[in-house]
């Protein structure tokens, strides 16, 4: 099966690359063992799961030093996004055996709750979202009422039949093509790891309009590597109609941490 650009969206990822890692979602949905080993398939790992052994302690490390107890007070529940697709795993000192991307996960998830803060978050949306890693390591800590997954039609099928082999967020959680998604509102938190970023100026913009604009809070990593001429000035300009932010790094990535301006009064 070939997938056209047209057919992706906006996303403007090279198009051999985006083609094979679609064709690996949906082998992972149609094929039980190759479901089982999907976060090991290397056509897959060229736009999941190929984060570095040294990179995995180092988010381990900003992990500690955010919040040392939530750490090692959630670790079972945060391995837990391990049990399924063989991930790459790596022993790292004090945590054990653990995948760098569930560690990135990890850090993410603190980075949240640092922008959240004590505010009750029920509704997140998250335009992106892989096969449902984060949605699921931040569910350790997190008890929303609803989690909305947004992605290209293949991958939400594949984010369904991973978030459904966890019986207590299963029910919680909604995978909903980008090609079918209309507007949220009163949604508390958005997040998006480099997926916005990755989509042209248009999708970005309408991702904005028709969610990121109805949330309280906003977590968005904003892909300048292999995107760093696509359009972060327009998508930040709109940021601060509505929302006060810090920024940070994620690497050579930024790191978008927004609040409404009326939640920040």
């Amino acid at each position: 099966m070939t997938t056209t650009v047209q057919d992706r969206k906006g996303w403007e990822a090279e198009t051999q690359i985006a083609d094979e890692y679609i064709a690996a979602c949906i082998e992972a949905v149609e094929d039980d063992q190759a479901f089982a080993n999907f976060k090991s398939n290397p056509k897959y790992k060229t736009i999941l799961e190929h984060v570095l052994k040294s990179q995995g302690e180092q988010y381990l490390n900003m992990a500690v030093d955010m919040n040392e107890t939530a750490l090692f007070g959630n670790l079972a529940g945060f391995k837990e996004n391990d049990k399924y697709g063989n991930p790459e795993v790596h022993m790292y000192s004090g945590v054990g055996m653990i995948s760098p991307t569930t560690a990135r996960y990890i850090k993410n998830t603190f980075e949240i709750s640092f922008l959240c803060n004590d505010a009750e978050i029920g509704r997140i949306v998250e335009v992106g979202g892989g096969y449902g890693g984060l949605c699921k390591v931040l569910s350790t800590v997190c008890e929303f009422d609803e989690y909305v997954l947004i992605d290209l039609p293949e991958v939400s099928a594949l984010q369904r039949k991973y978030i459904d082999q966890f019986p207590d967020i299963k029910d919680k959680v909604k995978c909903i093509p980008c090609t079918e998604y209309e507007e949220i509102k009163d949604i508390d938190l958005f997040i998006s790891n480099y997926a916005l970023s990755e989509c042209n100026v248009e999708t970005q913009m309408e991702y904005y309009d028709k969610l990121v604009a109805n949330s309280k809070f906003a977590y968005i990593i904003y892909n300048l590597v292999n995107f760093n001429d696509f359009y972060y000035n327009d998508f930040i300009d709109k940021v601060k109609e509505n929302y006060t932010f810090d920024v940070g790094k994620d690497y050579e990535n930024t790191v978008i941490l927004a609040t409404r301006k009326d939640e920040s009064n």
